[in-house]
């Protein structure tokens, strides 16, 4: 009995042996393997010069564009947004009277509409109704 048990534990370190050199064997292509794409990584490449590399525009830089008409001032776009303490919210920003919001001036502020002016023309931007629908005012 003692012959037995002697005999499956030389089978089983056999079998262990012989796992451990073909995984030896396995790793060292694996290695090989690597070792060549080390190889070609490490290889000198061409790249832009400095020169070049000055040249090239930000991509993370944002671009204003303004668009002229043909009579060459600015066709820019104003979203009233808000009114509120004689204060009006124009395009994300707040502004008083008199403020300068772009080429214009804020003249007025009432309670649904501001006027904006310049030299050569006057904008009212209203108020539209209903274009916040998370803001509820109940007046009691």
């Amino acid at each position: 009995m003692g012959d037995e048990i002697s005999m499956k534990n030389r089978v089983l370190f056999f079998i262990l042996m012989l796992c451990s050199v073909s995984l030896a064997n396995n790793s060292q292509a694996e290695m090989e393997h690597y070792d060549q794409l080390f190889s070609a990584i490490n290889e000198q490449r061409k790249g832009l010069s400095e020169s070049e590399l000055k040249s090239l525009s930000d991509p993370f830089l944002k671009i204003k564009t303004t668009n002229r008409d043909n009579n060459g001032s600015l066709d820019e776009t104003f979203d009233l947004q808000a009114i509120f303490n004689n204060k009006a919210k124009i395009n994300g920003k707040w502004y008083q009277a008199k403020d300068n919001v772009g080429e214009y001036e804020l003249a007025s502020i009432k309670s649904k509409s501001v006027t904006l002016i310049n030299k050569d023309e006057k904008i009212d931007l209203n108020l539209t109704k209903g274009a916040n629908k998370n803001v509820v005012i109940k007046i009691k």
